[in-house]
């Protein structure tokens, strides 16, 4: 696997070579790096740059069709998503999800299966956000920016999916926009479904007992999303206000069916099931004034989230081949969750170019809850609770900010640089178990800078600082159960993890040609991760520790060309070398390089027909007590306009040749395992949008061709 991780990497180099030689053949003309030209009925560039971020544009991903943002994500150098279905983004799987500017009523990879793609303009990746945001998640900020009407009158947009795994959606939007006031309502509901067929053996060594076993099966994961939306927004230049309202149910199960058979005991068939079920409502109201001619400005800002219900709901069991229980769990994890955002700041526009803004924020977050859980007992053929492991818990954190940030552009060279101060209050109650209260205060800077010329190209340079704060779910220092033989533990004596991300960029166009390289580096301290260790014979414990501390240092490139006026043609990839030193018994210290190639091919083969052919490799990489194996996988997607653009139709193949494996390997003194994973067949989505503009006479006066693109430099 290593002879081929290292043929793969020579190849993409050498693609990468050519393609900066038959640009600079091309053409040494060069516009202003950040420019770009009006296009008529052309492709914009998939992803482009600013200062502090890069802005992915959705709609020339056609393999994110009939999917979510996720799907969007997963074309962009240094995204890798693992056997369980979840993103991880330069190693790390903690980043903060906004919507439209404003934090998404869920989180991770959940929250980013709440969008469907077909809903979105263009999504941002900040990787060193500046300090005027908040400071959770190591690798930064996704930011999903949903499409919008920009003319007066009706715009309404429905958009439905299915796919050979069942997966079913809908999402609806109604805009009405009339002068300073937009109104809107929609809703979506969506049933994504992941299945692949697993299989592990495990050799555990406990209370002087070694058992090994053995499991054969299929394994899914779904996500269901009904969420309604309402919102009204009014502008008329000197005032800004926007309402929005949100609510509906989350559901997201995941389970196993299983053969499996340990040393000594007959074959027994398992079925594990996890359930985490939300019914949530938020609010929001955003308010912008505009002091004076110069652009100073006030905003005001307010979100309010409440989950009057949550469960979170784990079963596992274990039957003989006449269907007899053997042995089974039931724990119930119920809570009630609020969490309220407010925000305040003022913008003062000290010359035409520079600005200074003040702002304070607060966030508070509450959760209580119990858990409870019960055993089958054989003898008696029942269900039995287990009253001295009933663990009732209160948990409450506020943060109280301040910033400072000043943004300016002296010549060919644009800055800002910002400071934010966090005060934070930790409080959680397990009265069964433990109680802790912290006060502290926490310093994170940020700064960034830019050059651009024609002849140079633009450069930029970004740091900040960023942290992970461990959650309820992390601290709760009782047992749950994964399925029958993995137990997961919380560690409420966790520690934040601390960041420092650095990043310097170069972007230059050759003709026809973007060509982007950027270098990074980050610093994490306390490195939060889970270690598996022998709990019983034949059962592991996954533990949450503070494993010790790590370096990532990556280069990512991206090439952007057309051969033709038909074929645009993109090669990405990204080479990390990341060095881990353990500090905790049980883990290991480790030195890897870890890499991602994407080969992505956009054909235009009719005025309204387009394909897009992609190919991707993901190289092998360290665990912290283990290995995983490198794969490739290719994509195949079509898309057809039709009805003067209207109506959509798309299909996706994804993995066509079936080639996506996850074979990992897990060691340590009392435990070997080695797990397979691989996505089960076929795996094709369709999709249908149709999108209804209806303008009202007086936009229809002063209309402008949808078909040209205006596009300024990106900072």
């Amino acid at each position: 696997m290593a002879h081929l991780q290292s043929k793969l990497m020579l190849v993409w180099g050498l693609c990468l070579a050519t393609i900066c030689l038959q640009a600079q053949e091309k053409s040494e003309r060069s516009d202003s790096t950040l420019m770009q030209e009006v296009s008529v009925n052309g492709q914009r560039q998939r992803i482009s740059y600013r200062l502090d971020r890069q802005r992915i544009d959705a709609s020339q991903v056609l393999t994110a069709q009939g999917g979510t943002a996720f799907d969007v994500l997963r074309a962009v150098p240094g995204v890798v998503v693992d056997a369980d279905g979840s993103l991880s983004y330069r190693g790390s799987q903690d980043f903060l999800v906004y919507v439209d500017g404003k934090p998404s009523p869920l989180s991770g990879t959940e929250a980013l299966q709440m969008i469907g793609a077909a809903s979105i303009k263009d999504i941002e990746i900040l990787t060193t956000p500046s300090a005027k945001y908040k400071t959770d998640g190591d690798v930064g900020i996704i930011n999903i920016i949903t499409k919008r009407s920009e003319t007066d009158g009706w715009d309404i947009a429905v958009n439905g999916t299915a796919s050979t795994w069942g997966t079913l959606s809908l999402d609806t939007k109604i805009n009405y926009r009339t002068g300073h006031h937009n109104i809107y309502v929609g809703g979506q509901g969506s049933d994504i479904h992941n299945k692949s067929q697993f299989e592990q053996e495990k050799q555990t060594s406990a209370n002087g007992t070694t058992i090994t076993s053995y499991a054969d099966g299929t394994r899914f994961r779904d996500f269901r999303t009904y969420i309604g939306q309402g919102g009204y927004k009014f502008n008329n230049g000197l005032h800004r206000l926007n309402i929005d309202l949100q609510g509906g149910r989350t559901i997201n199960p995941r389970g196993g069916d299983m053969m499996y058979e340990s040393t000594g005991s007959p074959l027994l068939d398992s079925h594990d099931r996890y359930k985490l079920t939300k019914y949530l409502f938020q609010t929001s109201i955003d308010y912008t004034w505009k002091l004076n001619e110069r652009g100073d400005e006030i905003n005001i800002s307010n979100r309010f989230r409440y989950d009057r219900f949550s469960e979170e709901y784990t079963e596992s069991n274990m039957f003989d081949l006449n269907g007899a229980r053997q042995e089974g769990t039931r724990g119930y994890e119920t809570e009630h969750h609020w969490d309220c955002d407010g925000a305040f700041s003022y913008k003062l526009h000290y010359r035409q170019t520079g600005t200074l803004e003040l702002g304070y924020q607060y966030t508070t977050y509450s959760e209580h809850g119990d858990y409870r859980i019960c055993y089958w007992d054989l003898p008696q053929q029942a269900f039995v609770w287990q009253d001295d492991l009933y663990a009732p818990f209160y948990y409450r954190r506020q943060t109280h900010s301040k910033y400072a940030q000043v943004n300016d552009r002296i010549g060919p060279f644009q800055f800002d640089a910002g400071l934010r101060i966090d005060h934070l209050l930790d409080d959680m109650d397990l009265p069964t178990i433990t109680s802790r209260h912290k006060r502290y205060t926490e310093l994170y800077p940020s700064a960034h800078l830019g050059y651009t010329t024609d002849k140079a190209g633009t450069l930029t340079l970004g740091y900040s600082r960023r942290t992970n704060r461990p959650g309820i779910w992390k601290l709760e220092p009782y047992i749950t159960y994964e399925d029958y033989h993995t137990r997961i533990i919380g560690n409420p004596d966790l520690k934040s993890e601390y960041i420092h991300s650095m990043e310097l960029s170069w972007r230059k166009m050759f003709g026809q040609t973007q060509v982007t390289a950027t270098v990074y580096a980050r610093r994490r301290t306390g490195v939060v991760d889970y270690i598996r260790r022998a709990y019983d014979a034949g059962v592991t414990l996954d533990s949450i520790i503070n494993a010790g501390n790590g370096w990532r240092k990556g280069l990512e490139m991206q090439i952007t060309t057309k051969p033709t006026k038909w074929w645009q043609l993109t090669a990405n990839g990204d080479l990390s070398l990341h060095n881990f030193r353990a500090k905790y018994e049980g883990c290991t210290s480790t030195h890897n390089t870890t890499g991602t190639v994407g080969w992505i091919n956009n054909f235009r083969l009719a005025k309204n027909t387009a394909l897009q052919f992609d190919g991707h490799f993901v190289s092998g990489h360290h665990l912290t007590q283990g290995w995983e194996r490198a794969y490739v996988y290719f994509d195949l997607a079509a898309r057809q306009s039709l009805l003067q653009g209207k109506l959509q139709l798309g299909i996706v193949a994804h993995d066509i040749f079936h080639t996506a494996r996850y074979h990992s390997l897990r060691t340590s003194e009392f435990l070997s395992s080695e797990t397979w994973v691989r996505p089960t067949y076929p795996n094709i989505v369709f999709s249908v949008s149709y999108h209804f503009r209806q303008p009202s006479a007086k936009a229809k006066e002063g209309a402008i061709s949808k078909e040209a693109e205006f596009v300024g430099k990106d900072f």
